[in-house]
């Protein structure tokens, strides 16, 4: 189930790599066992694996399936964010995605939420010694920003003054019961 979540997620919030592109990715992972249930509240008691503590976690009428949960289900959360940066379209605006999905009625419980801006910007320059990037918003606000990774300061070093430039941000985390 978490696994088509996933899958679901790659498809509707892309992040677009290509040659001309840089990206840098962080997901962090954490799985617990469910130590006990309490449906008079939606309460469940989990034993983080990765930290040795105990957490309550209060779950609200958004997640379905509730009554699947049971002591000892094994329950895994991943969180993604990262950065892309790519040479825009022709007329491409920023946009924002956002997306959400839940397991289906019948299901081990499990959930995504996630979300993908893209904003078009104007290269103006960038100092390779500070790795620092100088962009202009599509209203002219000039704004500095810091290169962290060696793709990304290879890819400013290519970029020309007047270029537009796509970079999007994305965030998503899923959390589901899952099958040992």
């Amino acid at each position: 189930m978490l696994r088509q979540i996933f899958a679901a997620a790659l498809v509707a919030v892309p992040v677009l790599v290509s040659a001309q592109s840089a990206d840098r990715v962080l997901t962090l992972e954490t799985t617990a066992k469910v130590l006990n249930v309490f449906p008079e509240t939606r309460t469940v008691v989990l034993d983080n694996q990765d930290t040795g503590e105990t957490e309550f976690i209060a779950a609200g009428p958004e997640v379905i399936n509730f009554d699947q949960i049971e002591v000892g289900d094994t329950v895994k959360a991943v969180y993604t964010v990262g950065v892309a940066a790519r040479m825009a379209l022709p007329g491409e605006v920023d946009t924002v995605t956002e997306l959400e999905a839940a397991a289906a009625e019948g299901e081990k419980p499990g959930a995504l939420a996630g979300t993908a801006v893209t904003l078009v910007l104007e290269f103006v320059a960038f100092d390779a010694a500070s790795s620092i990037a100088t962009v202009k918003t599509l209203d002219g606000v000039e704004e500095m920003i810091e290169v962290m990774s060696d793709a990304g300061r290879d890819f400013a070093a290519e970029l020309s003054a007047g270029d537009k430039v796509a970079l999007t941000f994305t965030e998503g985390v899923a959390v589901g019961i899952v099958e040992e």
